[in-house]
């Protein structure tokens, strides 16, 4: 096993479980909701490049999970600024929520269920790069 692997299975055995159920979790139709008032929400998607351009939110910046630690840069300034990261199911998205809490940032919230979530509520998708 990797040393990224043992730190992963690490974060999930030890880390993910002790946290208090759902402190970290949007759905997809409080999402939808407060996209729907155009509040100024950060919209991190950690796909890789194909799979964002077949479907992602409207606005949506994507930075692939590897790729974060690198591109700090392109997400908001301010620590409190709202951020939604996603991927495809929650599991990607949820390591990087994580990542950027270290970092400081205080308001990052984990897209439930991901695009695929989003999806299949029928809710609108941009394929535009």
């Amino acid at each position: 096993m990797s040393l990224r692997e043992k730190m992963c299975s690490a974060m999930e055995e030890k880390f993910f479980k002790a946290l208090r159920k759902g402190w970290h979790i949007i759905t997809v139709e409080e999402l939808k909701d407060r996209l729907d008032r155009e509040e100024k929400i950060f919209l991190l998607d950690v796909r890789e490049l194909d799979e964002f351009s077949s479907g992602h939110i409207e606005g949506a910046v994507n930075i692939p999970i590897h790729d974060v630690p690198n591109r700090m840069k392109e997400l908001p300034e301010e620590l409190d600024h709202p951020i939604v990261v996603m991927c495809l199911s929650g599991a990607r998205s949820a390591y990087a929520t994580m990542f950027l809490r270290v970092f400081g940032y205080n308001n990052v919230k984990n897209l439930d269920f991901g695009m695929s979530g989003w999806m299949n509520k029928g809710f609108p998708v941009a394929k535009e790069v």
